[in-house]
């Protein structure tokens, strides 16, 4: 009987690596299959790999460009120099000529001027004087024909056009809109969806080798548009070359591919990387269609025609390049259109600026398209163009061969099958060891053997075979294991909260004394007036009021995911994000405050019934670093959290007696917050007893105690116009202000802490170095 049991035990056994290495290659071979048919983003595999891709890439630090990419940047010295954005056209005729001085080879354009400039007052000063000076009809209407031609066109714009075409070696953007309701949203009335498209597509020079038969319109992969912003007509008909900067990132945002080619109303029109470098490296662009897509993007040299560069491409026939990224935001030479206008660049600067490639683009705030890569989640997107420019001219591609895929398909098969064996009789330890070893060893493998030379090889598969292959033949040993494991829960659910019992279960070891360092969020409340409530009722009274209000707020708690820590007497300890991870913790308990002001409503009411007092509650949040583990003694222990950032939500909730409002968050849960979920006020700049760093503290607001969100938004509005002005010490305005909070809300008790703080310091002001931070010498 032990014989045919252990026997089909490891039948099992050998099911379940079997199904692991089966469901692991139809997996990856419909992931193969698919990405003909449909988008790869939308994919599971793709987007684990890809997120594996960003990790590599970071892994693999900064690279050094070829030093021939920088940018024109748009930055926030321009916009001190020349004034607000969009500012006046007649800047760049300066900057270009001195630029073509300084001997920089080309410039690409990541903007759009789509519209005539509106004429600056220096324009009309000599039309409007002549207007004052001469009231001759006659000359009126010469003057007010001049006024309206000059608004038409400018001479700003005409300055801006002589030096486009004086430069000549510049690639004027555009962008256009892949999706049909986009493009229609966007459209102006009686506007051609394409316009200017002609002559930009006259001037795009791309030899594109479709099938007999086919057009454009037969490849759904390619990127199609569906309408486009251009620049002006006049504009566009001193340009010489023309390129499109839209690009399809991610499903998570993160740009990956660069789209090189794109159908414009049946037009093959180049992106603004592949037009700049192919001009750069003074290349033709030739495109080369199979039945499924486009086979081949190459630049072929003007000069020699058999001197063909490929750039490597996705397999799907969508023509789009993978980005090899530098680095993070700043990985090229920012050179600003300041220094550009002024020729105020240094020695070194104007050596980099001989034979470069620029591209203009925003990177002042409001200016800046940001354009996530692998790096940098707020990186210009400029610097992916330039990234894109830099990979085509160094040659220093990230690139998925159709190769790779016969080999990632053979690996998870052999991987499999040796493995196999090892996860059947080995025991949990050395099964989990093998695991580690696996992927630690995969990993260097392909860091060295395929990443290391360009080559993305996808991963995820073959680790997630092996780690579901051990996972699974664990779980299938200890199944009688996990029976006893049920029963030892049963027993001491009654004694500790669920989450601790788990953690004890998968993890016996660390049911020891000592705790970990994790970013939590803490909830102290506290019930005001409680001396005061306990002595006017008996015992059993007293008990019965504590129990109908703990009731309905400790089940708010615990539902939400947070850990119920201690009652200490009328108070409630709380916190979310341990021992199961919350990513979102201070959104949840900020989330459970408010509940709990609901809740106490009808706890209220209830109280009126049975005739006990009316209870007030007060609330602190905080979020921050804490320990959290089991303290206490060998003996006993409770899993709690402890620290400064713990030590600081407990102060909050005693200030909330001192401020007159019901809940206060500190800065660092209100960083937090999900924009846009939770209204907040800036209460007050403090430093509390006991800390000598001061802190920001804000109330969080409970929306229905105003008549309406208009009303809110003003009261807030109006107050934070107090509060600035009682930093600037301008006490008269802040004390106005907050007389206007009161009349909005006369109950606000926090406007009258104000404005009694105000008239004090207007009698006795503070200290010429006062940073407006109000110290608490009480806890």
């Amino acid at each position: 009987m032990l014989e045919k049991s252990s026997f089909r035990h490891k039948l099992g056994l050998i099911a379940i690596c079997l199904l692991v290495i089966a469901g692991s290659y139809y997996a990856m071979f419909q992931h193969y299959r698919s990405f003909r048919f449909a988008k790869t983003e939308t994919d599971l595999i793709y987007r684990i790999e890809s997120k594996l891709l960003d990790y590599r890439l970071k892994m693999r630090g900064p690279i050094k460009g070829s030093g021939q990419l920088g940018i024109l940047a748009i930055d926030e010295r321009s916009i001190a120099e020349f004034g607000r954005w969009p500012f006046s056209r007649r800047y760049y005729a300066q900057a270009f000529d001195n630029l073509k001085k300084l001997g920089v080879h080309w410039i690409g354009f990541d903007a759009i001027f789509s519209e005539p400039e509106r004429t600056a007052n220096e324009d009309f000063q000599p039309i409007f004087q002549s207007l004052q000076k001469d009231g001759r009809p006659a000359n009126v209407q010469k003057n007010l024909r001049q006024y309206q031609a000059m608004q038409s066109h400018s001479p700003a714009d005409q300055s801006f056009q002589k030096a486009i075409a004086a430069f000549n070696d510049i690639t004027l953007g555009y962008l256009y809109f892949s999706n049909p309701r986009e493009a229609e949203l966007n459209r102006k009335d009686r506007e051609a969806a394409f316009p200017q498209l002609k002559p930009m597509a006259d001037a795009s020079q791309i030899v594109a080798d479709l099938p007999n038969g086919r057009s454009l319109h037969d490849y759904t992969e390619l990127s199609r548009a569906y309408g486009l912003v251009s620049n002006t007509a006049e504009l566009t008909a001193v340009g010489q070359h023309f390129a499109f900067f839209s690009n399809d990132n991610d499903s998570d945002a993160i740009n990956r591919w660069v789209t090189l080619v794109a159908n414009v109303d049946g037009q093959l029109m180049p992106s603004l990387a592949l037009k700049t470098a192919a001009e750069y490296l003074n290349r033709e662009i030739f495109v080369v269609f199979d039945e499924f897509g486009i086979e081949t993007v190459a630049l072929v040299s003007r000069e020699n025609p058999e001197d063909v560069q490929d750039i490597p491409i996705d397999t799907r026939g969508a023509g789009r390049m993978l980005l090899n990224p530098l680095g993070p935001g700043g990985s090229f030479k920012h050179f600003s259109l300041a220094d550009a206008y002024h020729n105020t660049f240094s020695d070194k600067d104007k050596k980099l600026l001989k034979g470069a490639v620029l591209l203009l683009g925003g990177t002042a705030a409001g200016t800046n398209d940001v354009r996530p890569n692998a790096f940098d989640p707020g990186i210009d997107g400029v610097e992916n163009h330039a990234a894109a420019i830099d990979n085509i001219v160094s040659r220093n591609f990230l690139r998925r061969p159709v190769s790779i895929y016969k080999t990632e398909l053979l690996i998870i098969l052999g991987v499999g099958l040796v493995f196999a064996p090892l996860m059947i009789y080995a025991h949990a330890l050395m099964s989990g060891i093998m695991v580690l070893l696996f992927v630690v060893g995969y990993y260097y493998l392909d860091k060295y053997l395929w990443f290391g030379r360009g080559v993305w090889t996808f991963i995820a598969v073959p680790c997630l075979e092996i780690i579901a292959m051990g996972f699974l033949t664990t779980i299938y040993k200890y199944m009688t294991e996990e029976l006893e494991r049920k029963k030892l829960k049963g027993a001491f659910q009654h004694y500790l909260s669920p989450e601790v019992i788990n953690q004890m279960l998968e993890h016996p070891e660390e049911m020891q004394l000592g705790g970990v360092r994790q970013e939590l969020t803490v909830l102290f409340s506290d019930v005001r007036g409680f001396t005061t409530i306990s002595e006017s009722l008996s015992p059993e009274k007293l008990c019965e009021l504590m129990n109908d209000y703990f009731t309905p707020m400790t089940s708010l708690i615990l539902r939400s995911g947070g850990v119920l820590d201690k009652y200490i007497g009328d108070a409630i300890m709380a916190f979310w994000g341990a021992p199961v991870a919350l990513p979102n913790h201070a959104d949840i308990a900020a989330q459970v405050a408010l509940d709990m002001l609901r809740a106490l409503d009808h706890v209220r009411q209830d109280f009126k019934r049975k005739q006990f007092p009316s209870i007030d509650i007060g609330i602190g949040l905080n979020t921050g670093p804490m320990s959290v583990g089991n303290m206490g003694s060998l003996e006993r222990f409770t899993y709690t959290v402890m620290g400064d950032a713990v030590n600081l939500g407990s102060r909050l909730e005693g200030l909330t007696k001192d401020y007159g409002i019901p809940i206060i968050i500190s800065e660092y849960t209100q960083k937090q917050l999900t924009p846009g979920r939770f209204i907040t006020r800036d209460l007050d700049y403090i430093r509390v007893k006991g800390k000598l760093e001061p802190v920001h503290v804000y109330e969080l607001v409970r929306p229905e105690t105003f008549r309406s969100m208009q009303d809110l938004g003003k009261f807030i509005e109006t107050f934070h116009i107090g509060r600035q002005a009682y930093k600037d010490k301008r006490w008269d305005d802040a004390m106005s202000a907050f007389h206007s909070c009161l009349l909005q809300k006369p109950e606000d008790t926090v406007s009258a802490l104000y404005r009694d703080r105000c008239s004090a310091y207007r009698l006795n002001p503070p200290a010429a170095d006062w940073d407006g931070v109000f110290t608490f010498m009480h806890k």
